[in-house]
């Protein structure tokens, strides 16, 4: 470190931030597909910048980025959407859209993006608004993020096996992985109705 840099606020942390910095610019010419967390707070950051005319303040919590904050934002909401980048990526246009255009006080935390009710609003009404609901029965083969959350608890592949998990575990309580495999489904928004209408 040069003298001149001595207690100059403006510099990174370490080198670990500034190489995660410089992988700010491959959003420019990096298909969207292959975007990591990385270039996903890039892009919030880049929309941060031209809805406020400031940069983003890093809270620069602990000295590796891949642990930081605002990593571990995205990859909530990687788990609360979708870990598609193209997702996410869209997702980020309309909240910045909805919720940056039309508040009425700067937001300082990208922690906004994972608001519940946001996001909800934004499956409900944008993600899956041109699709129509398709009929479930014991057979319908479950999404991998289900079975995914599932697996501690039970192996499960279809709504039927869910179910049946489901009315197992409210009639003698499977134990602590089956509750919080359950709780995690509810922070999912999984609509746990569905396993009682299934016959």
């Amino acid at each position: 470190m040069a003298k001149d840099d001595i207690g100059n606020l403006g510099t990174v942390p370490n080198e670990k931030y500034q190489k995660f910095f410089d992988q700010f610019k491959e959003i420019e010419t990096l298909e969207i597909s292959k975007w990591r967390p990385v270039h996903c707070i890039a892009y919030f950051a880049k929309k941060y910048y031209e809805a406020y005319n400031v940069r983003y303040s890093f809270k620069f919590n602990s000295p590796a980025p891949s642990k930081c904050f605002e990593v571990f934002q995205i990859k909530r909401l990687g788990m609360m959407l979708s870990s598609n980048p193209t997702i996410l990526k869209e997702y980020i246009d309309w909240a910045f859209r909805v919720r940056v255009v039309h508040g009425k006080r700067r937001l300082t935390s990208i922690s906004f993006m994972t608001n519940e009710e946001l996001v909800c609003n934004y499956k409900m009404n944008v993600l899956l608004a041109d699709q129509k609901p398709v009929p479930i029965d014991r057979s319908s083969l479950l999404p991998q993020e289900v079975k995914e959350i599932m697996q501690p608890a039970a192996a499960v592949s279809t709504y039927g096996d869910l179910s049946f998990i489901w009315q197992a575990h409210r009639s003698s309580d499977l134990g602590p992985a089956a509750t919080e495999a359950f709780n995690r489904l509810k922070e999912i928004n999984f609509d746990i109705t569905v396993l009682e209408r299934i016959v």
